[in-house]
């Protein structure tokens, strides 16, 4: 694989997400081929990226230990706080801004909840990254928390309302936040990696710790494990793995979707609609494509 070995400091690197598929790439693909091709291939950030990044590091970082999120919290101190300068005090902080003051005021109902508190003290590994294989290719995933006694994987998560349901086009029911973002999915992805790297025939067990962004914050524990759902949502992303990875290589022209924000930067007018096609029911499927590249890999 080139020589290239994965590790925390190029974990998020492009060079590691165009040798290692993982959970957010792949929902990435069944979104929009041709932004998540662009994004690989350099020529696209979405924007709002980096400060969402940088949101969900805070939260993450602080269950890591007090020395981890102090460093983090230098090493983007402009970002994060509010200062003033004076001449007589000279620069003081004066509070963080306000998506920050949220995330704190979360942070603590998370610490404050016996429950949550006692998960957080388990023994364990904080952003531990696994690799295996799915599907025929190389994947990486990192968890929240591992415990490798009890074999637990925590992911902590945050959501607008942990209790609203979402409208599911396909199977015209309403869902929730877990099914909407596709948890399940990830949930089936890293007990497949994870057992495949302790050589056990079981799954692990997956806990969701979920706060939400709700003043105050509401929170729940949530399990989902469920090893026949498991099963099928790793049968889909097997299904679908073949032609993410001709796209990858240069051999298929990623579609557009044609709604989303790469696709309505980079949109061009090619012909004249009728008014029926702004319905649902006359949509389908997209038929444009980006053009065909050359392999992301000879790139590196």
């Amino acid at each position: 694989m080139s020589g290239f070995v994965l590790t925390d400091e190029n974990y998020y690197s492009r060079e590691a997400d165009i040798l290692y598929m993982s959970c957010s790439q792949f929902q990435s693909f069944q979104t929009c081929e041709a932004a998540s091709m662009a994004r690989l291939r350099g020529e696209w950030e979405p924007k709002g990226k980096n400060d969402a990044l940088l949101q969900g590091q805070y939260f993450h970082s602080c269950f890591e230990g007090p020395e981890a999120f102090e460093a983090f919290c230098k090493a983007h101190f402009d970002e994060i706080y509010k200062t003033k300068t004076t001449k007589s005090r000279g620069t003081e902080v004066i509070g963080r801004y306000a998506p920050f003051e949220r995330l704190q005021e979360m942070i603590e109902v998370v610490k404050q909840d016996p429950f949550m508190s006692r998960v957080l003290e388990w023994p364990g590994e904080n952003e531990k990254f696994l690799t295996g294989e799915i599907g025929g290719i190389p994947w990486r995933m990192k968890m929240d928390k591992y415990t490798p006694q009890g074999r637990r994987i925590i992911d902590y998560k945050t959501s607008a309302n942990i209790w609203e349901l979402y409208y599911n086009p396909e199977s015209k029911e309403r869902q929730s936040f877990i099914e909407e973002y596709g948890y399940m999915m990830r949930a089936a992805v890293y007990g497949e990696i994870e057992r495949q790297n302790v050589g056990a025939d079981t799954f692990p067990t997956f806990i969701i710790l979920a706060v939400s962004k709700q003043d105050p914050p509401d929170k729940g524990a949530f399990c989902l494990n469920d090893d026949a759902r498991w099963a099928y949502e790793l049968e889909k992303v097997k299904a679908a793995i073949p032609r993410i990875q001709q796209l990858k290589e240069g051999h298929l022209a990623p579609r557009r979707c044609g709604h989303c924000e790469y696709c309505r930067a980079t949109k061009k007018i090619n012909r004249v609609l009728m008014y029926t096609d702004l319905m649902p029911a006359y949509r389908g499927e997209a038929v444009e494509y980006d053009e065909i590249k050359p392999s992301l890999y000879d790139t590196l």
